[in-house]
C-alpha cells in the first residue's frame, strides 16, 4: 500500500509542468555550493540530538534505575542507525541493547519508547500549529492555503489521537493494579502461561511509565522534548540557508513546517532509502512555498544526507567498538525477548 501510494505521489508530481521541466543542472549546482560553514553547525547539532535524547531517556529510566549516559548515548546511536540501515525493524534496537547493558526488563524499554514516541509527537503537532500561526503569509503560495488546511486536519487529528493515549497511559499508570486485575480476569480463558506471561508484561510496562508520576522526571522529559525538537528545526533551517537562493528567505517557522511534513512523510518509510522523508520535504517546499522542483529536490537530498549519514558513520564506528553486528543488534533483540520468556515460564 505504501508503494502504492508513493507512486502517486510521484506520478503526480510528474504531471506538474514544473517537474516535466526539472533542471538536473541546477540541482547539482545547489548542492555543490552549498555554504559549508552552515553545513558545519547543522552536522554538530544533529549530533547534539543523540546527547539530548540519551539525556531524556535518563529521565525516562529514573524511576526504575540510575543509567549510564554512555550507554544511553551509544544507544541511540546504533538504534537509529539500525533504523535508516534495515528500516523499521531496527526500531527495536534501543530497547533491546538499553535493556541488555542496564539489566532491566525489555517491556519496560518498550515502555519507555513508546512514551518517547508520545512526547515527540505532541512537541511535532505543537511545534505544527505554531508555524502555521506565525509563518508570514507571503513566504506561502497561493496553491499552499489548500495544501496548509488539510495538513492543519491531519494535525489535528493526531493531537487528538496522541491526547487519547497520553490519557490512556496515564489512567493506566495511576490505576495499575485495577487495570492489570481485570485485564487478567478477561484472559483468564489463555492456558496458565500465558497469563503469568501477560501479567509480567502488564508490570514492567506500568514500570515503564513511572515518569508519568515524577513531576521533576517529567518536567525534564518535557523541556528535553522541546530542546531536541527545536535543535532539529534548526537543522532545517540551516541546511536551507546554506543553499542560499529562496530557501534562504525562508523563516525559522517555515523550516520548523518543512519538518513536520518530512515526519509525516515517515510513514512512508523504505530501508536505505528513507523515501517517504525526501518525498515530504519536496512537496512542502514545492507546493506550499512554490521552490522550483530542483531546488526543493536538493534541499531533500542534502536533508537526508545531514540526518542518516552523520548517525549511520557513528554507529558504524561504535559497532566496531563494541564488537557488534547489524546482525548481532537483531540478535540481541531476540535473546531480549527470550529471556523475558523463560522469566515467566519460571514465575509459571
Amino acid at each position: 500500500m505504501s508503494t502504492v501510494v508513493l507512486g502517486l505521489i510521484f506520478y503526480n508530481l510528474r504531471q506538474n509542468p514544473e517537474w516535466r521541466n526539472f533542471d538536473w543542472g541546477r540541482l547539482w549546482q545547489s548542492l555543490t555550493h552549498a555554504r559549508p560553514k552552515l553545513l558545519l553547525l547543522a552536522l554538530g547539532a544533529v549530533y547534539f540530538t543523540y546527547l539530548v535524547r540519551a539525556y531524556r531517556w535518563k529521565f525516562f529510566m529514573a524511576p526504575m534505575k540510575k543509567a549510564s549516559i554512555w550507554v544511553l548515548f551509544v544507544g541511540q546511536v546504533l538504534g537509529f542507525s539500525a533504523i535508516y540501515l534495515v528500516g523499521r525493524p531496527g526500531e527495536f534496537v534501543r530497547p533491546a541493547y538499553i535493556a541488555k547493558k542496564e539489566s532491566v526488563p525489555i517491556t519496560s524499554m518498550v515502555a519507555v519508547w513508546l512514551l518517547e514516541r508520545i512526547f515527540d509527537s505532541i512537541c511535532l503537532v505543537l511545534l505544527f500549529s505554531l508555524a502555521l500561526f506565525f509563518i508570514p503569509t507571503g513566504q506561502m503560495s497561493t496553491a499552499g492555503a489548500h495544501v496548509l488546511t488539510v495538513m492543519h486536519r491531519a494535525g489535528d487529528v493526531m493531537l487528538a489521537l496522541t491526547m487519547v493515549v497520553v490519557g490512556s497511559l496515564v489512567t493506566y499508570r495511576l490505576k495499575t493494579r485495577a487495570i492489570t486485575a481485570w485485564l487478567l480476569r478477561r484472559a483468564q480463558i489463555l492456558p496458565q502461561r500465558m497469563q503469568h506471561r501477560a501479567e509480567r508484561l502488564l508490570e514492567s510496562f506500568a514500570e515503564g511509565l513511572q515518569v508519568v508520576q515524577s513531576l521533576p522526571d517529567f518536567l525534564g522529559s518535557a523541556a528535553l522534548s522541546v530542546v531536541l525538537w527545536c535543535t532539529n528545526g534548526t537543522i532545517f533551517w540551516l541546511a536551507l540557508q546554506s543553499l542560499g537562493g529562496g530557501l534562504a528567505q525562508l523563516s525559522w517557522m517555515a523550516a520548523a513546517l518543512v519538518m513536520f511534513c518530512a515526519s509525516l512523510g515517515l510513514l512512508v518509510q523504505f530501508p536505505g532509502i528513507g523515501g517517504g522523508y525526501q518525498v515530504g520535504i519536496v512537496l512542502a517546499l514545492t507546493e506550499v512555498f512554490a521552490v522550483e522542483a530542483d531546488v526543493a529536490t536538493g534541499a531533500s537530498i542534502l536533508l537526508w544526507l545531514l540526518m542518516c549519514v552523520p548517525v549511520m558513520v557513528m554507529g558504524l564506528a561504535m559497532l566496531v567498538h563494541e564488537g557488534l553486528s547489524i546482525k548481532r543488534l537483531e540478535a540481541i533483540t531476540e535473546e531480549e525477548e527470550e529471556m523475558e520468556h523463560e522469566a515467566a515460564a519460571k514465575d509459571s
